[in-house]
């Protein structure tokens, strides 16, 4: 079975459609179900089942499509590494960044570019302590940024600095420039999702504060819950330097005292041979927060 044969099958359930999966692979309609119908010939079960009025992937499709779907990715993750070589001496520096480091991480990347101007970079971010431990193990990034320290032997985490978190309210809401954490229980928060390492702080500091939360929101972004607050849907809770960026300005940012932050960690693999260029641009962000 070739990749171009999953990926006919993934654009067909990603499309719930066969004529759409069609235009979208720009080949024929009848090419595109003839190549699905040999698929499932050879793997003896059918992957659709199909009716006049409806299409619907079959229980075995479903699995067939999970491990599909990691074929093809792991395919093209490979394409790209095996492009990067070919092109260029130095591949492009790949690092996993929280959402709130944007702003200093721009800053850092402009300065850096200034020395290596042939130099690329490929930025994602990651708010799962598995996912980007995951990444750091199988070669995806170069380094890591992490909220919390990572305890493996082979990942080197050095920190950066201590950030807090504050509350971001409308404009002239809060009177107040500090608000007690006993105080919080009245207000409807907009908290980020419970598999996130911020939300972990923050139900960690609520639940050694006795404090009972009046969710009314929760969100994967810091940008997200930003909007919530300027449609006066609630109060997020969100580290202090992302108060700094675009999407919260017009709002108040209010001291939560007992103060509860975070540290800031930068992650990598002490295994991996990173280039100077990969080194240097490590050594910047350290020195970015040395002298702030």
């Amino acid at each position: 079975m070739k990749i171009m044969q999953l990926e006919y099958f993934l654009a067909v359930v990603r499309y719930n459609s066969f004529t759409r999966a069609a235009q979208f692979l720009h080949i024929s309609q009848p090419s595109l179900t003839t190549a699905i119908k040999k698929m499932e010939a050879d793997l003896g079960y059918p992957l659709f089942i199909r009716t006049t009025k409806e299409l619907k992937i079959t229980e075995k499709g479903i699995q067939f499509y999970k491990y599909a779907q990691s074929l093809v990715n792991h395919y093209h993750k490979t394409l790209d590494r095996m492009y990067d070589l070919n092109i260029s001496d130095e591949p492009r520096l790949k690092l996993s960044i929280l959402e709130s480091t944007s702003p200093w991480v721009a800053l850092v990347i402009q300065q850096h570019h200034k020395t290596y101007q042939k130099q690329r970079y490929q930025i994602i971010e990651q708010h799962n302590m598995e996912s980007i431990i995951s990444s750091l193990l199988n070669f995806d990034v170069h380094f890591a940024l992490s909220n919390e320290k990572i305890d493996r032997d082979t990942i080197v985490s050095v920190p950066l600095y201590n950030e807090p978190y504050v509350l971001i309210a409308p404009k002239d809401t809060i009177e107040s420039t500090t608000q007690k954490a006993t105080d919080l229980q009245h207000l409807p928060l907009i908290l980020t999702n419970r598999q996130y390492q911020v939300r972990k702080h923050l139900d960690e500091y609520f639940k050694q504060m006795n404090i009972h939360p009046n969710i009314v929101l929760e969100v994967d972004r810091f940008e997200t819950a930003t909007t919530m607050v300027h449609r006066g849907l609630g109060y997020a809770i969100i580290p202090r330097f992302y108060y700094q960026s675009f999407s919260a300005n017009q709002l108040s940012a209010i001291k939560i005292t007992p103060i509860i932050e975070r540290t800031i960690y930068i992650n990598y693999l002490e295994q991996r041979k990173l280039s100077e260029i990969a080194k240097t641009l490590i050594d910047e962000c350290i020195n970015y927060w040395k002298i702030q």
